[in-house]
C-alpha cells in the first residue's frame, strides 16, 4: 500500500497547472487561426480585399473583422463596393477573422459554379439548417447524389410538362385576384392598405399543391391552414440573432426555446404533409399500373417523377428511394412556392413606386391578352410573347433576386485565377452584387428599368445625357439569379411562368400605389424578405378602360 500511494502521488497532476496548460493552448490556437495563419501564413493573403476591420465596429470589439458591414448593411452592398473596388476575386473577414472568398470574375464563376461544381459543395451549417425545413433532395444533394435526381427529375420539368401546367397554375391565381377585387370593392373608398406577403405565400403554395402535386391545400380559403401557417413561421419570423446562432451553433435549434419549439412543430407538420403525398402518389401509381400513356392521370410533377421512377429497375441503376422521393417533395414545397412568392411581391411594390411601368405593363396585359374569359385558359407561347412583361420579370430579377448570396466551401486544395485556394475556404457568390454593378449595366444600374433588355431598335431610352445599357450576351455572366451550370434551378421555368400568370390576373383590374408611411427592411431568410412585410395601397380598374375608378 505505501508503494502504491507513493506511484500516485508522483502521478498526481496539479488542477491549475492542468487549467493553465489548457488556457494557454486554446490561446495559442486562436492566436494562430485568427492572426498568425490569415496574416501571414495562409495562401489567401495575397489575395486584394478590405481592411480587417468594420465602420461599423464603434466599440473596436475584436475579431469581427468585416462582419458587421454584412449584417448592418442591405445583402450585396458592401460585396458591390469592395468588387467594383478591389476587381473580379476578394478577400474580406468573417467572424474570428475566417477568411472568405467573393467571386465576381466570369471565369472563376464558370470554374467554381459550372465546369467545377461537384467539388465545391454546400457548407455544411447550411445542409444542416436548410434540410431541417426542404430536405435532402436536388438543392441540397452533392455529387453522385445529385446526379442521380437531377436525371430523374429532368423529365418533370421539361418544357411539354410546363406548357401544359398554365391552366392549373392559373386556379389559384383568379382566385386571388377574386379575393384582392372584392375586398377592394367592399370599402366605401374603392381603395384597401393590407399586407400582400400572407396572400401571395398563401396562392403560391396553392400553386405548388396543384401543379406539384395535384393536390388542394385550400390554403387560400383556409385562414387557418397548418401548412401555410407552418411555411410562415419557418420563412418569416425569426431575428438576425436567431438565424445566426441556429447557423453557427448546430446545438442551438434543440435549446427549448418558445421560437426553436415553433420551428420544430411546423416542421412536424409539413413532414406530415410530406409523408402523406408521398403514400397517395405511390398508391395511384400502382393503380395505373395496367393503364397506357394515353390513360394515365397525373400531369402533376411528382406524378410525373414518380412514374418515371418506376420504370428504373434498381437502385443501381439509379432508381430513387422513399426517402429522396420525399425530399423532393418537401424541396417542392418550400422552393416551389417560396421564391414566386417573393418575386411577385417586390414586383408589385416596384410597380408601385414606378406607376409608369405598371401602366404600361397593363396596357400590354390588354392589348395582347385581354380580360380574362371563363373557358378561355391562359396560354405559356401568349404569355412569353409579351416583350415588357418578360422585360419586367428580367428586371425584377436582377433589381432583387429571390437569394442575393450563395456560398460553397471547396472540398480540395485548388487554384482560382492563380491565387492558391486551400481546401475548406468558403467561396461567396452575391447576385445581388452581380446585377447591380455600374461597370457592367452602366450608371443607372440602381434604377428599375425593364427596357434594358429589350431591343434597342423599339425602346430607345435615355437618361439625361447617358444612354442606359441594352443587355447583350457578353453581360449575362452578372445576371444569375438561377445560378448557372448543373446547380442551377431546375424549377426556373416553372417559377416564371408562374411568376407571369399571377401578375395577369392581379394586374387586370388592381392598381398598385406606396402605402404612406409604411417602411420595410430587405431581411435574407431562406429567400429575400420585405420584413415586417409589404403593405401596399390597392386600388379597383375601371372595366371599360385603364384609368382608376374614383
Amino acid at each position: 500500500m505505501a508503494v502504491a500511494s507513493t506511484l500516485i502521488n508522483a502521478v498526481r497532476v496539479d488542477p491549475f497547472t492542468t487549467f493553465g496548460t489548457l488556457v494557454a493552448l486554446i490561446t495559442s490556437y486562436l492566436f494562430y487561426k485568427t492572426y498568425l495563419l490569415p496574416n501571414f501564413l495562409s495562401p489567401l493573403r495575397h489575395i486584394p480585399g478590405p481592411p480587417n476591420k468594420s465602420k461599423y465596429n464603434k466599440y473596436r470589439l475584436p475579431l469581427v473583422g468585416n462582419f458587421l458591414d454584412i449584417v448592418v448593411e442591405e445583402a450585396g452592398v458592401p460585396h458591390r463596393e469592395w468588387i467594383e473596388q478591389y476587381g473580379g476575386i476578394v478577400r474580406y473577414r468573417g467572424l474570428f477573422n475566417n477568411q472568405r472568398i467573393l467571386l465576381a470574375d466570369p471565369k472563376a464563376i464558370q470554374y467554381v459554379f459550372s465546369t467545377n461544381s461537384y467539388n465545391y459543395p454546400k457548407p455544411n451549417r447550411v445542409v444542416r439548417i436548410l434540410g431541417q425545413v426542404i430536405g435532402r433532395g436536388v438543392l441540397l444533394a452533392e455529387g453522385d447524389a445529385h446526379r442521380k435526381q437531377r436525371k430523374m427529375l429532368n423529365p418533370a420539368f421539361g418544357h411539354k410538362h410546363i406548357k401544359e401546367m398554365v391552366p392549373i397554375m392559373s386556379i389559384p391565381a383568379i382566385k386571388l385576384g377574386q379575393m384582392w377585387t372584392e375586398l377592394v370593392e367592399q370599402s366605401e373608398s374603392k381603395c384597401v392598405e393590407f399586407d400582400i406577403t400572407t396572400d401571395l405565400g398563401r396562392a403560391t403554395l396553392d400553386i405548388i399543391g396543384l401543379a406539384g402535386f395535384g393536390y388542394d391545400f385550400k390554403a387560400l380559403t383556409e385562414p387557418d391552414n397548418e401548412l401555410s401557417n407552418a411555411y410562415r413561421e419557418l420563412f418569416n419570423t425569426s431575428s438576425n440573432i436567431i438565424q445566426l446562432l441556429r447557423a453557427f451553433i448546430p446545438f442551438y435549434v434543440y435549446i427549448p426555446f418558445r421560437h426553436n419549439l415553433e420551428r420544430w412543430r411546423a416542421i412536424k407538420a409539413i413532414d406530415r404533409v410530406s409523408t402523406r403525398l408521398i403514400q397517395e402518389k405511390h398508391a395511384q401509381a400502382n393503380a395505373q399500373v395496367a393503364l397506357s400513356p394515353e390513360e394515365e392521370e397525373g400531369k402533376d410533377l411528382m406524378s410525373i417523377l414518380i412514374r418515371g421512377n418506376e420504370q428504373v429497375g434498381s437502385l443501381e441503376d439509379g432508381k430513387l428511394t422513399d426517402q429522396e422521393l420525399k425530399d423532393q417533395i418537401l424541396t417542392f414545397l418550400a422552393a416551389g412556392h417560396e421564391t414566386t412568392s417573393v418575386t411577385v411581391t417586390w414586383m408589385l411594390h416596384v410597380f408601385s413606386i414606378y406607376p409608369e411601368v405598371q401602366r404600361r405593363a397593363r396596357e400590354e396585359l390588354l392589348s395582347e391578352l385581354g380580360r380574362p374569359v371563363e373557358g378561355k385558359p391562359l396560354s405559356y407561347d401568349a404569355l412569353n410573347a409579351l416583350p415588357y412583361l418578360n422585360a419586367c420579370v428580367k428586371e425584377l430579377l436582377r433589381f432583387i433576386p429571390p437569394v442575393p448570396t450563395t456560398s460553397r466551401v471547396a472540398a480540395q486544395d485548388d487554384t482560382i485565377l492563380g491565387y492558391d485556394i486551400p481546401k475548406g475556404t468558403q467561396v461567396f457568390l452575391s447576385p445581388a452584387a452581380l446585377h447591380k454593378l455600374k461597370s457592367v449595366y452602366g450608371e443607372d444600374a440602381e434604377e428599375f428599368k425593364p427596357e434594358r433588355w429589350m431591343d434597342p431598335a423599339s425602346s430607345p431610352i435615355t437618361t439625361g445625357t447617358a444612354a442606359t445599357k441594352h443587355v447583350t450576351p457578353e453581360m449575362q455572366w452578372a445576371y444569375i439569379p438561377f445560378l448557372v451550370g448543373p446547380r442551377n434551378c431546375i424549377g426556373s421555368k416553372f417559377a416564371l411562368i408562374e411568376t407571369k400568370i399571377l401578375l395577369y390576373y392581379l394586374l387586370i383590374d388592381l392598381e398598385y400605389l406606396p402605402a404612406p408611411g409604411f417602411t420595410f427592411k430587405k431581411t435574407a431568410r431562406i429567400t429575400w424578405r420585405p420584413f415586417p412585410g409589404m403593405n401596399l395601397v390597392v386600388k379597383r380598374i375601371n372595366a371599360d378602360s385603364n384609368q382608376v375608378s374614383v
